[in-house]
């Protein structure tokens, strides 16, 4: 009849494991939300299984208790942590340490792939002598695969949703690149006045720096490249915001440039409160007399290749916008711009790096300038970003990098 007996439990014990497994495992399989797993392992191993005492951790950029049965105690967060640098197997770890881990009997850690996932934390019953073997110890295999299960298909939801919400940030990543496409200027003038050729590359999908022609009369139109400090998305809405409010304060304003960039300074600060700023080169070309005020706002001085051979360099302005709530000083630049070239570019090309340290520079660019001043606006664009790239090497892009070129006739 023992026998009888003892292969009953076993059989009664197998049922009820293959059950719970079943059951755990028809619940991961429907996607169940975590809250319910974790309810579901909580019944089977304080209502089935009669442990009293309990708590599971889980690692999710620091420990976090996310089960807790029959215990009352301090938190014990860092004593996971200092536990889970040392231990990976299941230990007897009662100490008597009322205070952390040692206030529980058994620890059951997780690991997935060689790194701690979560830990079972296990406060036995009590040991009275009339009692039969503790549920902790006569289960401790089922417990560790159970454990494991869920652990790992809690890990599997989170890694699934961090998938998720990583897709979505690269959807809205490639919707943003596209919508900041369709603002870069395409058709760029190429009439009896002037001919003009850009080159954009952004570090990532959508970049801070920008450029762009505006017609502001009959024969006069302003030019401006700018660049926004930083990189990604921030950069991108706030030059973003920076073109449209360029091009609505031209088609208003016909005052003094010094104006029209004191004005942009404002606007800069009170959408960036000070936290980013926009370097800019704006010029403002008489078509007919051949000649271009500007400032240069804190910019990489645009180069002007006279028809005499002379190249210049355009600094006259004031500090990049959106640093001080008012400008200190605006200076307002002239130049003689007929029949000559000129080379607008961010510092995306002067600062990228080869792989020897060594960066590209002004000097490239100007010496391109000189071998090509008498060429098409797109020609010298080309050699440069030839020059620029046979530099760069396989090294990554350092930062975004436009270009806009002009040849006035």
């Amino acid at each position: 009849m023992a026998h009888l007996q003892r292969l009953t439990e076993r059989l009664n014990l197998k049922e009820f494991q293959l059950r719970a497994l079943l059951d755990i495992t028809k619940a991961i399989n429907n996607n169940e939300p975590k809250e319910e797993l974790l309810q579901l392992y909580a019944d089977f191993i304080h209502k089935e299984l009669g442990i009293e005492r309990l708590k599971y951790f889980e690692q999710d950029g620091g420990w976090h208790c996310v089960l807790s049965q029959g215990d009352e105690g301090p938190a014990l967060e860092a004593g996971v942590e200092a536990y889970m640098r040392d231990h990976r197997e299941i230990e007897f770890i009662g100490s008597g340490d009322e205070q952390g881990v040692g206030r529980f009997d058994i620890a059951i850690p997780v690991l997935h792939r060689g790194l701690p996932l979560a830990l079972l934390l296990i406060g036995d019953v009590d040991d009275d002598e009339d009692r039969r073997m503790s549920p902790t110890v006569k289960h401790l295999n089922f417990l560790q695969t159970i454990t494991n299960l869920i652990a790992v298909a809690m890990e599997n939801k989170r890694m699934a949703k961090q998938e998720l919400v990583q897709e979505r940030n690269r959807r809205e990543l490639e919707l943003a690149a596209e919508m900041q496409q369709m603002l870069v200027p395409r058709n760029l003038p190429n009439d009896a006045w002037m001919e003009a050729a850009a080159w954009y590359q952004p570090h990532h999908q959508v970049g801070g720096d920008f450029y762009d022609v505006v017609q502001t009369g009959p024969a006069e139109r302003v030019l401006c490249v700018a660049d926004v400090s930083g990189k990604g998305m921030a950069a991108a809405l706030l030059m973003s915001n920076f073109q449209a409010t360029l091009r609505a304060t031209l088609q208003r304003n016909a005052g003094p440039l010094d104006r029209l960039v004191r004005e942009l300074n404002t606007n800069v600060m009170e959408r960036a409160r000070g936290e980013r700023f926009i370097t800019c080169f704006i010029g403002r070309v008489n078509l007919e007399t051949g000649t271009m005020e500007y400032v240069n706002a804190g910019h990489n001085p645009p180069l002007l290749a006279t028809p005499g051979g002379e190249v210049l360099e355009l600094m006259d302005g004031a500090i990049a916008l959106g640093m001080l709530e008012q400008l200190p000083f605006v200076q307002t630049g002239h130049a003689t711009v007929r029949g000559g070239l000129l080379l607008c570019y961010t510092d995306g090309l002067v600062e990228q790096e080869n792989a020897q340290g060594e960066d590209f520079g002004a000097g490239s660019v100007r010496q391109v300038l000189d071998m090509l001043s008498k060429a098409p606006p797109s020609a010298v664009n080309d050699a440069l970003m030839t020059t620029f790239e046979n530099h760069r090497g396989t090294q990554p892009y350092l930062d975004d990098l436009a270009l806009l070129t002009c040849r006035f006739k």
